[in-house]
């Protein structure tokens, strides 16, 4: 059953005062009215009144008077006497009013003044109301002596309320001491229908009825189930008693409130207060006649189960045991449904949390915190299900396919520069001069040697020796060799670019006369072909092969992607920052052959290789998932 409703049966149950507190009204209106009647007489009053201040049972106001019928209060005088009455209240203050009562008398049309003695009543620190008594002006009055005795004469009111209170402490001390004497006594079941059988046997014993019936909801449905009856242990619960009882406790468990059949005769009854009890009445007439007390059993504001009390007819349920027996339905629901709890299975606790859960799912309570669970179950099973591009991401940097670096063929001094870097070169193109001044001087000092060798070695031949000619032959050849290797080194001189491309290093203006060595390098030339070299980590590796295309995102410019493709995967891997890492390359891949202007050797950023596809929820665990199996393998 729904708290809705449970709500509503709660404003249902309180259309006005109950019979106690209707019955309480009228003893204390008999006290008031004989205490009045006293004050009167004895202060010789005319009349007089009793003004009340509000509780949660009553209004405040005029609440007894003396005499009853009097032409002296008319409407106009209690009015007054309303308002002396509410601002004593407020100011608690025993006083004598004076006040004019106009004379309504048919003989008479004078006005007549009177006098108010006015004195509070009250129960302890509180003022619960004020006594005014009206008598003429005329009438000589002690003022002092007069009020004495009238607060004197309103004790019994205050003695009256504490014993009130006193009986009310008792009723509810003795109300609380039956219901757990009957739980306590209930607790000795072993089971929930054990629990209920003593719970019926005790309530048929406590308030002398005939027959007592507890009924359970069961299952996911509103359908009640018939659980113990006292004092018919062999009762057949398909047969028509308990098709009748049954149909009682659905009928209460409807309207979700207390029923008494028959029902209690009061003229004050609202139309809205009345109650639906036909199967109460066939219940009665088909198995009594019997007077009939349903009680809904909650846990919550839900409702749980209902009890039926039956009684003879010719004593039926007084109106002061509702209050009792509502109080007891109160502590067997969820001693009863608690019990039940304890008594399920495995597989029924599993059943009924599932269950649960799907009211829960679909109720209309939490709805916020539906929606943020649905949707976080939505994005857990859409991040299992759902195929995303596999990607392999690593470091890359930007390199020229081919570099080459230009070195001084020998010691010499720099005479010339003619290229600065980023000046684009042809192959075979001047760079650079070297001096040759001391090499052009060793060749003409070797070229006047072999002068000199070749003309002693024509003077040998003619002469007739030849071993001196031989000897001097060798020497002019070695001469002519040292000559050729001069002649080499000053061709050499000319520094000539290798290949055609960009110079990438080499400005050496501020060198021009210095000494250059063949250990460094001049200049360092690189061609228009970039490569990527992509650093992959060895965990990854597996999912590179040669062909395999992916982005290139430089650091330059974030916002630009380029396509690259694998062209070679080097098979040894190296130590990189504490990571074993492969060097792959790859080229920038366009559909024309061209590529952007903007990328430029040795600029850096991220490649991502496709690598087939996967799921968010495999991308997130596969690394863990591999520790995992890295680290617990046996």
């Amino acid at each position: 059953m729904s708290e809705a409703r449970g709500e509503v049966a709660a404003t249902r149950t309180t259309p006005g005062p109950t019979p106690a507190h209707a019955r309480g009204a009228e003893e204390l209106r008999s006290l008031l009215t004989e205490l009045l009647e006293t004050q009167c007489r004895l202060l010789e009053a005319s009349a007089g009144v009793i003004y009340l201040a509000g509780s949660p049972t009553r209004r405040a106001g005029v609440f007894a008077r003396w005499p009853a019928r009097t032409n002296l209060l008319d409407d106009a005088a209690l009015a007054r006497l309303e308002r002396l009455g509410e601002q004593t209240l407020s100011s608690p203050n025993a006083r004598i009013e004076s006040i004019t009562i106009a004379d309504k008398s048919p003989l008479y049309d004078a006005g007549r003044t009177h006098l108010v003695l006015i004195a509070p009543l009250r129960a302890g620190d509180r003022v619960e109301g004020v006594a005014m008594l009206v008598m003429p002006a005329q009438h000589e009055v002690d003022a002092e002596r007069a009020l004495t005795q009238l607060a004197l004469c309103s004790a019994p009111f205050e003695a009256f309320l504490w014993r009130q209170q006193a009986m009310t402490e008792a009723r509810q001390k003795a109300l609380l001491r039956q219901t757990l004497e009957l739980i306590d006594v209930a607790l000795e079941g072993e089971s929930a229908r054990g629990m209920a059988s003593i719970m019926a046997t005790e309530l048929g014993r406590r308030f002398g009825c005939t027959r007592v019936s507890i009924g359970l909801i069961e299952g996911s449905g509103d359908r009640i189930g018939l659980v113990a009856v006292s004092g018919a242990e062999d009762l057949d619960r398909k047969g028509p008693a308990a098709e009748a009882l049954i149909d009682a406790m659905e009928e209460c468990a409807l309207q979700d409130i207390e029923l008494v059949y028959p029902p209690l005769a009061s003229e004050d009854t609202p139309p809205g207060a009345k109650r639906v009890l036909r199967a109460h009445e066939r219940l009665s007439q088909a198995f009594g006649p019997s007077a009939i007390l349903s009680l809904p059993l909650r846990v919550e504001g839900d409702l749980v189960g209902v009890v039926v009390l039956e009684r003879e007819a010719s004593d039926p349920f007084p109106p002061a045991a509702v209050p009792l027996l509502r109080l007891v339905a109160q502590f067997i629901g969820p001693a009863l449904y608690t019990r039940r709890l304890a008594d399920r299975g495995i597989l029924a606790v599993a059943r009924d949390r599932l269950r649960d859960l799907g009211t829960w799912a679909v109720g209309p309570r939490h709805t916020l915190a539906k929606v943020i669970a649905l949707l976080a179950m939505g994005a857990v099973i859409a991040s299992a299900i759902v195929p995303i591009p596999a990607r392999v991401s690593a470091d890359a940097e930007l390199r020229a396919a081919v570099n080459r670096r230009v070195i001084p063929p020998f010691r010499a001094v720099l005479s010339e520069v003619l290229v600065r870097p980023g000046d684009r070169v042809e192959k075979g193109q001047l760079l650079a001069r070297l001096d040759t001044q001391d090499l052009e001087l060793e060749r003409l000092r070797l070229e006047a040697e072999r002068q000199e060798l070749m003309t002693q070695r024509a003077d040998a031949e003619m002469r007739g020796t030849p071993s001196d000619a031989a000897r001097l032959a060798r020497q002019i050849e070695q001469r002519d060799a040292q000559i050729a290797l001069l002649e080499a080194q000053i061709a050499r001189a000319q520094v000539r670019s290798p290949i055609a491309g960009t110079v990438s290093r080499g400005d050496l203006e501020d060198f021009v006369g210095a000494t250059v060595d063949s250990t460094q390098a001049l200049f360092e030339i690189v061609t228009d072909d970039l490569i990527v070299l992509i650093e992959v980590d060895e965990r990854d590796i597996g999912r590179v092969e040669a062909g395999q295309r992916g982005w290139l995102v430089s650091k330059a410019l974030p916002d630009e992607r380029v396509a690259v493709e694998v062209v070679r995967i080097n098979p040894v891997a190296r130590p990189v920052e504490g990571a074993n890492v492969y060097l792959v390359e790859a080229r920038v891949r366009s559909d024309d052959g061209s590529r952007p202007a903007w990328l430029r050797p040795g600029m850096t950023g991220t490649v991502r290789l496709d690598a087939g596809t996967t799921t968010p929820m495999r991308a997130f665990l596969a690394p863990l998932v591999d520790e995992l199996r890295f680290n617990l393998w046996w």
